[in-house]
């Protein structure tokens, strides 16, 4: 079995903190640009699926404690660009998420940034449901 190999691009740690948001995005896409990881996506995509993630992340997550950390890891292999953000949360059952993404309930008050990402990714969680995983096709 043939192991791909996996380029590290970054692990960062930020606070869930309102005031920085907009910044942390923006330094976040500057950072993933100069790894030259030529994406399926365009910039203001990426933009678009940092801001869903690491907002719901702060927000859900962490309720917007500034103590409270979001933690992201960037990382590329042949196929996929992956962008882990995990929050201090308690997390949540990603079984009726998972089963809603296939239906596109576009008027509900909640969850359609998970849509939104969705159009874009392909997502994951982990067990716990605290980290959510973007998985960004690479131009091949």
């Amino acid at each position: 079995m043939v192991q791909q190999k996996i380029t590290h691009i970054l692990k960062e740690s930020y606070p869930s903190d309102k005031k920085k948001r907009k910044a942390i995005i923006d330094s976040l896409c500057k950072k993933i640009a100069t790894s030259s990881v030529d994406m399926a996506i365009t910039a203001e995509e990426l933009y678009l699926l940092l801001d869903e993630a690491v907002t719901n992340a702060m927000e859900h997550g962490n309720t917007w404690d500034p103590r409270k950390t979001v933690d992201i890891t960037v990382t590329a292999d042949l196929k996929n660009l992956s962008i882990s953000i995990a929050d201090k949360g308690k997390g949540f059952d990603t079984r009726e998420i998972k089963a809603s993404l296939k239906s596109r309930d576009i008027l509900s008050t909640r969850g359609r940034g998970l849509h939104i990402i969705n159009q874009f990714c392909d997502i994951s969680w982990n067990k716990k449901g605290n980290e959510i995983i973007l998985h960004i096709k690479r131009c091949t």
